[in-house]
C-alpha cells in the first residue's frame, strides 16, 4: 500500500484519528507495535510512536508508567 491508497490519512491529523479511533473501539492496553498496525498504510515506527506521544499530550490517551503501554480515555 502507498499513500494513494483509499481510506489512507493525507494528514497527520487524521492519521492520529484513525489511531485514536481504533485504540477506543479495540479498548486495551497497546504499545506501538500494536497501533501501527491498526494504520491503513502502516508508517515508520517512529512516526508511531510520535503520535501515540502527542495523543497522550493531548490528553487523549494515557501511559502507564511501569509498562509504558498507552489506553484510550472513554
Amino acid at each position: 500500500m502507498n499513500e494513494n491508497t483509499p481510506g489512507a490519512p493525507t494528514s497527520a491529523i487524521e492519521r492520529r484519528d484513525q489511531l485514536l479511533r481504533a485504540m477506543r473501539e479495540d479498548g486495551g492496553a497497546w504499545d506501538w507495535v500494536r497501533a501501527r498496525a491498526s494504520y491503513v498504510v502502516q508508517p515508520d515506527p517512529r512516526t508511531v510512536r510520535r503520535d501515540l506521544e502527542q495523543l497522550r499530550k493531548a490528553g487523549a490517551i494515557s501511559r502507564d508508567r511501569e509498562t509504558g503501554m498507552y489506553q484510550a480515555g472513554l
